[in-house]
């Protein structure tokens, strides 16, 4: 009779064939009982300084600051419209964003039994939006009123028109009105009073995500047919941005999601193995403290409220087809697209809530690439210490809406134990 270390061999070879599937998650497989696989994947993406917008067009990342700082900005203009004979203006924000990111994610998945594994997902990411905020005042018409305050003012008004003797904004005039307020005569009394955001540059972040914790339990499996489904957990672990920061991120969403995935797989040559995986992310209302623009394409805002959220549900699948060119090398292709729905956000202040909604819907279309080693036939063959694998991967976001454009490179390592 076979021993039985040798009979573990074999069933974690079989499982094994296909392993690099499991980088992301989308195989129908699981592990035998008693097995436990440790994975770890990075994430090296390309800076990032495009988006696909609500029409699916590119456009610059930082498009929504790039804009006219009129009244519809700062509302406090409107008054000067008169005399300017038009909209008044302090001239156009000249805004540059690229985003460098890199992120790790680890695996731990134990199989329980023969048909149910549990695995904890654990990412850790850190991200650098380097940004070049300035104000061209070429058309500006209106500026700062340097009397203000003495004697010799005859507007009494912080601002006025360039034509009557303003002088136009500096960079640094536009970052202090952002943030703590405008003293326009340096006399240490704040004359214009700032909307509380943090400094506008260059901001670098990282930290954990939102962690997974999830069965995946094999409904099927009889040649050449193989069946899992999934349910779990995604926990508000990681933290949300800092609605103050120009530029943060979002490390999590900041509530709690119920996952559902079904994956099948079907064995279409002896060494081509087709995937088909359906994903649905219903995400739970919460609470957060948000700032409430007047229009989605203006992001300034004094508004702050506390406001009810039910984030849009996603919708996800995945068609990857692998194939095994030896026992240890293998490659494969997959295709993905995954739709997020509208959030719908209410309040109680009365505020432009759909300012929030708008734009809060994405779509996007990837395709990777993947090529992946394994060392379990010469582990087998006493030829190596340890069943392990190796993949190495591109992906490329090459459609989508209210999404980043990117891609990215990874590297996979994963062991058994």
């Amino acid at each position: 009779m076979p021993k039985p270390a040798n009979i573990i061999l074999v069933v974690i070879f079989q499982w094994f064939l296909c392993v690099n599937i499991w980088a992301d998650d989308n195989s129908a497989r699981v592990l035998p009982q008693g097995v436990s696989l440790l994975d770890a994947t990075f994430y090296y993406y390309f800076p990032m300084d495009k988006r696909y917008g609500p029409e699916g067009d590119s456009e610059d990342l930082a498009v929504d600051f790039n804009t006219n700082l009129n009244s519809q900005v700062f509302p406090a203009l409107s008054g000067l419209d008169p005399l300017v004979g038009g909209n008044a203006t302090l001239g156009r924000s000249v805004v540059d964003s690229s985003l460098t990111y890199r992120l790790s994610e680890f695996n731990l998945a134990y199989g329980l039994t023969d048909r149910l594994t549990l695995v904890i997902k654990i990412p850790y990411g850190y991200v650098k939006n380097k940004i070049q905020a300035g104000l061209d005042t070429s058309e500006a018409n209106v500026g700062i009123n340097r009397r203000f305050g003495t004697p010799q003012d005859p507007f009494h008004s912080p601002l006025i028109p360039i034509a009557a003797g303003g002088t136009p904004l500096s960079d640094e005039d536009i970052q202090n009105l952002l943030g703590r307020g405008l003293d326009v005569n340096q006399d240490g009394i704040t004359d214009i009073p700032g909307y509380g955001y943090n400094r506008f540059n260059t901001f670098t972040d990282s930290g954990i995500g939102d962690i997974e914790f999830y069965g995946k339990y094999q409904l099927y499996d009889q040649n050449p047919w193989r069946l899992a489904a999934v349910t779990g957990l995604r926990l508000p672990t990681g933290k949300v941005k800092n609605i103050d920061q120009f530029g943060a991120p979002d490390f999590g969403d900041g509530q709690a999601d119920i996952l559902f995935h079904f994956h099948t797989d079907y064995l279409a040559a002896e060494n081509l193995q087709l995937n088909f995986t359906v994903r649905y992310d219903l995400q739970l209302p919460d609470q957060q403290t948000l700032r409430v623009p007047d229009s989605v394409d203006q992001p300034i805002t004094r508004n702050i409220e506390n406001v009810d959220r039910n984030l849009g549900d996603i919708f996800g699948l995945d068609l990857t087809g692998l194939y095994q060119f030896t026992p240890e090398w293998s490659a494969s292709l997959r295709y993905s697209f995954t739709r997020k729905f509208q959030d719908d956000i209410d309040g109680e202040s009365g505020f432009s809530y759909s300012s929030l909604e708008q734009e809060s819907d994405s779509e996007n279309q990837r395709v990777a690439l993947t090529v992946g080693y394994s060392t379990v036939q010469r582990y087998q063959d006493k030829m190596a210490k340890a069943p392990l694998y190796v993949n190495v991967a591109y992906r490329n976001r090459f459609a989508g809406k209210n999404a980043t454009v990117s891609q990215y490179l990874s590297f996979n390592l994963g062991f058994l134990f």
